[in-house]
């Protein structure tokens, strides 16, 4: 019996998987050409994409769509708003709602200059009547990635240590060569590239939305006595140095 309720659960999986990966072409094709229309100011064509109810960030007293049409057809002809290459686009299919992920240049050119931003895009997609419509979405920004500071590698010898982020949870510091490591807890290590001889992030961490830093920290002496741990709009963390 459990091998007949087996064979039935993998056919019916089977029978499934098409369905699945028609249905997440579909919604790639509707992002693709929502987009489209936008970069084109055809909000007519965008508004087939998207539902009325479809909710952004900072929603006003008007809805999202409503807001969003009416904004781009206040700009004046000269100014164009588009999407570049979409990178890591992803879609996920659950009944007749899809989430998709995916991050991208954002630009705007106004006269003869563009401007651009790189953000993370998440988006909720419902079908209805057979066409998939934009329901939610947000965005969060991609900082660019630093550029790595020449450095004398003598310095880094001044911050090899043991820093206390608390009682239970210790960070070790240390150098080899002209890299500068760190190992938090018993997690594997981290390598962190100087943007500045006190100031260090970690590389590719932008891409996956982290702006980190480390800033090392001296007293009136010279000596290390912590780090501050900075997050793109977070508060700063003391880290003692303890040895």
């Amino acid at each position: 019996m459990l091998f007949r309720i087996a064979c039935v659960l993998i056919a019916t999986l089977t029978l499934q998987s098409p369905a699945v990966a028609q249905a997440e072409e579909e919604v790639v094709a509707a992002i693709r050409a929502r987009l489209d229309a936008n970069r084109r100011n055809d909000m007519a064509a965008w508004a087939t994409f998207v539902a009325d109810d479809m909710m952004a960030p900072l929603e006003g007293t008007r809805r999202s769509k409503e807001s969003r049409i009416a904004q781009q057809k206040s700009w004046p002809r000269e100014v164009t708003y588009w999407y570049g290459p979409l990178q890591d686009l992803k879609v996920r299919i659950n009944g007749d709602t899809a989430i998709a992920t995916y991050h991208s240049d954002q630009l705007t050119q106004i006269g003869a200059q563009t401007t651009s931003v790189h953000k993370w895009q998440i988006e909720t997609h419902v079908r209805r009547n057979r066409r998939w419509l934009l329901l939610g979405v947000a965005d969060g920004l991609i900082m660019p990635e630093p550029k790595r500071a020449k450095i004398d590698p003598s310095i880094l010898d001044a911050y090899v240590g043991e820093y206390e982020w608390a009682p239970t949870l210790l960070s070790k510091i240390e150098r080899k060569g002209d890299r500068l490591l760190e190992r938090l807890g018993p997690g594997e290590p981290v390598e962190w590239l100087p943007e500045s001889e006190t100031t260090f992030f970690v590389p590719g961490a932008a891409a996956a939305g982290d702006a980190s830093r480390i800033v090392f920290a001296k007293d009136a002496g010279g000596r290390v006595t912590h780090y501050i741990y900075r997050d793109l709009g977070a508060t700063d963390r003391i880290v003692r140095k303890i040895k």
